[in-house]
């Protein structure tokens, strides 16, 4: 069964590294999500030449990205919907209700760094051998917003363009 559509743009995947953690186990940094966001943006982007001065949050990535490397533990994947104010993924196990937390999962397989958001859960629906759980975005620091917005609006255009016979 297909996920429920969420009203707005959002990104879709039958496949994203995705867990709901009660408690972090690593505190999520706002300004490193953010600008990991940034730069994923900036290597999505096709370009004709390479860039061969790398911009300075490309450094910052590659060094967080170094350092991290070692310890990089993945969810496992499952289908999910990211909107802009709220989600719905596919779980093994059941949720409660109003239960606050983080979402955590990972854009890249190319770059993985697993993105830790505040969430609260509205529902969790048997479904099948599974639950749908949904859940709302918890409020977020006006730079990680920002950053956060710009990704679900990049890939929900890259989505209708492909429905669209549109490569990107």
């Amino acid at each position: 069964m297909l996920l429920p559509l969420i009203d707005g743009p959002c990104l879709v995947r039958d496949a994203i590294p995705l867990s709901w953690e009660v408690a972090a186990t690593e505190p999520a940094n706002d300004w490193e999500m953010s600008r990991y966001l940034q730069v994923l943006a900036e290597f999505e982007q096709p370009c004709d030449v390479l860039d061969e001065r790398p911009s300075s949050a490309k450094l910052d990535l590659t060094l967080l990205w170094l350092a991290r490397s070692l310890n990089t533990h993945m969810p496992q994947p499952t289908s999910a919907t990211l909107g802009l104010e709220q989600l719905v993924w596919r779980s093994q196990q059941a949720h409660p209700a109003q239960q606050m937390g983080f979402v955590a999962f990972c854009l890249s397989a190319q770059f993985p760094l697993l993105l830790k958001f505040p969430a609260q859960i509205t529902a969790c629906i048997a479904n099948d051998e599974s639950y749908l759980i949904h859940a709302h975005w918890l409020p977020m620091s006006a730079g990680l917003l920002d950053s956060f917005e710009k990704t679900i609006f990049r890939y929900h255009r890259r989505h209708i363009s492909q429905l669209r016979g549109n490569p990107e």
